[in-house]
């Protein structure tokens, strides 16, 4: 008996050794696969760290660059609005002439008026005061009569010239809204250096 003892237990004992064998070899295999899935785990968070970085260096540049242009719409509009009372401010300044000053800038006008025949003054509501027939007077010339119309433009400052149909628009607002149109941008440079 001893002799199948002794097989029995080269038996158990190789059965012992294959069972290590193949459990060292399954536990190599395992930690080999658990080792892979894990370095992949780690490139997959790593690349899902870099895309989400990536993606939040772009939001963060578009907000800031969204903020600079808000910034700098807020400042153009603010330089706007200043400049828009500006214009507004010098249409009351104009609007504030005494009779002298006013006087001397339609003297400057009219001396210097490409017309001839009968032309009508038609004068601001504001600037009623500042004229008359008698001081039109002086400057009638052979070819060039000047008239007093009774129409007034309401609630402006300054005159227009009626000639045949045609108007030359002197009026205080319009004067200035046109120097706006031309000059802003200048005025502006020199004002918001």
């Amino acid at each position: 008996m001893d002799a199948i003892e002794k097989i029995v237990e080269q038996i158990l004992e190789k059965g012992k050794d294959e069972i290590a064998t193949y459990k060292s070899a399954e536990k190599e295999r395992i930690e080999k696969n658990f080792d892979e899935q894990v370095a992949a785990i780690e490139i997959q968070e790593k690349h899902q760290i870099d895309k989400n970085t990536e993606l939040a260096k772009k939001a963060f540049k578009q907000k800031q660059n969204r903020q600079q242009l808000d910034v700098r719409q807020e400042t153009l509009n603010r330089k706007q609005e200043l400049l828009t009372q500006l214009f507004k401010e010098t249409v009351e300044k104009m609007n504030e002439w005494d009779t002298a000053t006013f006087q001397d800038f339609a003297a400057n006008v009219l001396s210097k008026l490409p017309v001839t025949d009968d032309v009508q003054l038609k004068i601001g509501e504001y600037s009623q005061e500042k004229v008359s027939q008698e001081w039109l007077k002086q400057f009638n010339t052979d070819t060039l009569s000047f008239q007093l119309s009774d129409a007034v433009v309401s609630k402006e400052s300054g005159f227009v010239i009626v000639k045949d149909g045609i108007e030359y628009n002197f009026l205080f607002s319009t004067l200035v809204q046109e120097i706006q149109k031309a000059e802003s941008f200048k005025i502006a440079e020199m004002l918001f250096r």
